[in-house]
């Protein structure tokens, strides 16, 4: 109990701490100057996560960096903790964009760097407001940003990994960019299997970049299916 308590109290001193920061580089990215800042955004963001991580308890191993493209690219991971997001913001090259749930906007200190980070924030209850995060997602990966989604919707936590909803593929295909599959195993460990910060270990595999920009229909309807069976096997050969 100790350690979930000094981890939440971290979570939000620390974002407490720097908005002073967040204040300047959100003025400077409103005056249209985010290179001058970005450097600095990727690393408040980075120490932020990775000290998460760590108050966790949390050891991560990581398989497959050298697939990180240096072009843009759509992360696509499956979900099982909303460990997952510290996980991605430190282990999956820098920081990038999120697609994000909706109420996550509504935490203190959050928002706005979040923000910051370019994420979109998708409220699948609300048809229109989905249809508007898909297109800014695309617009935004259009622009040269990365973005990593997370297509299952919800948290699997630890149990079977859930249908991939077919929005990441549309953006990366409409984009013309790569998908590059992620698999996480271990982050409901973290949080979700006890109901409180626990210590546990977490293995990240970073798949080949799948290519889309000459996909025919056919590839495009079966690419959620095959990036989720590819995500799957490995976490199956995990555990074996």
């Amino acid at each position: 109990m100790l350690r979930t308590i000094i981890w939440f109290i971290y979570f939000f001193l620390y974002l407490a701490v720097v908005s002073p920061v967040w204040l300047y580089c959100n003025h400077k990215v409103k005056k249209g100057q985010r290179a001058q800042v970005q450097p600095t955004i990727e690393k408040m963001v980075t120490n932020w996560a990775s000290r998460l991580l760590w108050l966790a308890g949390g050891k991560v191993e990581v398989v497959g960096k050298e697939n990180i493209p240096d072009e843009t690219a759509v992360f696509v991971s499956n979900h099982q903790s909303d460990f997952d997001i510290p996980v991605v913001l430190t282990q999956v090259g820098k920081p990038h964009a999120l697609m994000a749930k909706q109420s996550l906007a509504k935490i203190p200190g959050i928002h706005g760097w979040m923000k910051l980070l370019q994420c979109v924030f998708l409220d699948r209850d609300d048809e229109k407001q989905a249809v508007r995060a898909l297109m800014d997602s695309t617009k935004l990966v259009k622009a040269g940003n990365s973005m990593t989604i997370f297509p299952e919707g919800t948290r699997s936590k630890g149990g079977p990994v859930k249908e991939f909803k077919g929005g990441a593929f549309r953006i990366a295909t409409s984009a013309k960019v790569p998908i590059v599959p992620v698999t996480i195993e271990g982050t409901y460990h973290l949080l979700e299997e006890r109901g409180r910060i626990h210590p546990g270990s977490v293995r990240v595999t970073i798949h080949k970049p799948i290519p889309t920009a000459d996909m025919s229909r056919q590839e495009v309807r079966e690419l959620p299916e095959r990036v989720r069976t590819q995500i799957i096997s490995a976490m199956r050969e995990q555990k074996a």
